[in-house]
């Protein structure tokens, strides 16, 4: 699956009841004719906030008189993370992060200005740290330096040369490979019998007159736009990557259908199978060229 293995010889995915409420210091709230909650008292001179059956962050907001991006800061948290009762969060204080030992890691949700407001870096600092610019795609689990000396950027992948949009003869040289009893997976190969997962799709982009970067992380990083799975077309390519550092390890051409074509391993060599059947590490978005 990785295009780091060696290969050996080839073989032939409480809901909780919505309490009315009435904001203020002291406010009733009456859930049916005989339970009432007291609400909580407003938070001002608070430093933490324990939240309650029904809240969100608007809510929580509301009673503490925090913004509710600024409690997202203080608790190193997103709009997509999940609130449940009883958590108990920090309304005042310093903004917490991910941030040790001059790193930060990025988490779900995190762009450039959201780190950048956590660790109190500016963002183009952060990217001349990293050897990055504002187009670099961030991924959690990336590690990025947050002091130090300033790297580089990284060289550009291969120039991508588009000479059609059509992907059917890509799609085709897949499945043809698919079906050739003679190929196989290895490592580094670039066919006609021995492909990896790259060098599969490199191989059929070719077919269609298009000239992709050799290893599936430049492939993802020079594609020409990027695309909800749910969105995927016939030709997009599916990614897979390595959480702890952001880089892909696996590629696959995405065939319609939820199914793909890919060199997965030196097991099962050259298949067509679900889109599902690597769930973990799968990235959101698929690549177009």
């Amino acid at each position: 699956m990785t295009e780091h293995a060696l290969a050996p010889a080839r073989r032939v995915r409480t809901s909780s009841a919505t309490l009315a409420f009435a904001l203020g210091a002291s406010a009733l709230a009456t859930a049916g004719a005989a339970t009432a909650v007291v609400a909580p008292a407003a938070q001002a001179a608070e430093t933490t906030y324990t939240v309650q059956a029904g809240d969100g962050w608007w809510i929580i907001s509301q009673r503490t008189g925090v913004s509710t991006s600024q409690l997202r800061l203080l608790n190193g948290m997103t709009s997509s993370d999940l609130l449940h009762p009883g958590m108990v969060l920090k309304t005042s204080g310093a903004v917490s992060s991910t941030t040790t030992s001059g790193t930060y890691t990025v988490q779900p949700g995190d762009g450039w200005w959201i780190i950048s407001q956590r660790t109190g870096t500016s963002m183009s600092t952060l990217q001349q740290r990293n050897g990055m610019t504002s187009s670099t795609m961030l991924h959690p689990g990336m590690v990025l330096k947050t002091t130090g000396t300033t790297t580089a950027p990284a060289p550009a992948p291969d120039p991508v040369i588009r000479q059609s949009s059509g992907k059917q003869a890509a799609i085709d040289f897949a499945l043809a490979k698919v079906a050739d009893p003679n190929t196989y997976y290895l490592w580094g190969g670039n066919g006609p019998y021995g492909y990896d997962c790259s060098g599969l799709t490199k191989a059929a982009f070719a077919q269609a007159g298009i000239t992709i970067p050799r290893t599936s992380h430049d492939q993802y990083m020079g594609a020409r736009s990027y695309h909800s799975l749910s969105d995927a077309q016939p030709g997009d390519l599916v990614f897979w990557s390595n959480q702890s550092t952001g880089r892909m390890y696996h590629v696959a051409i995405y065939l319609g259908n939820g199914k793909i074509a890919h060199a997965l391993n030196p097991t099962d060599d050259l298949v067509v199978t679900s889109i599902d059947i690597m769930t973990s590490n799968r990235m959101a978005v698929v690549g177009r060229y």
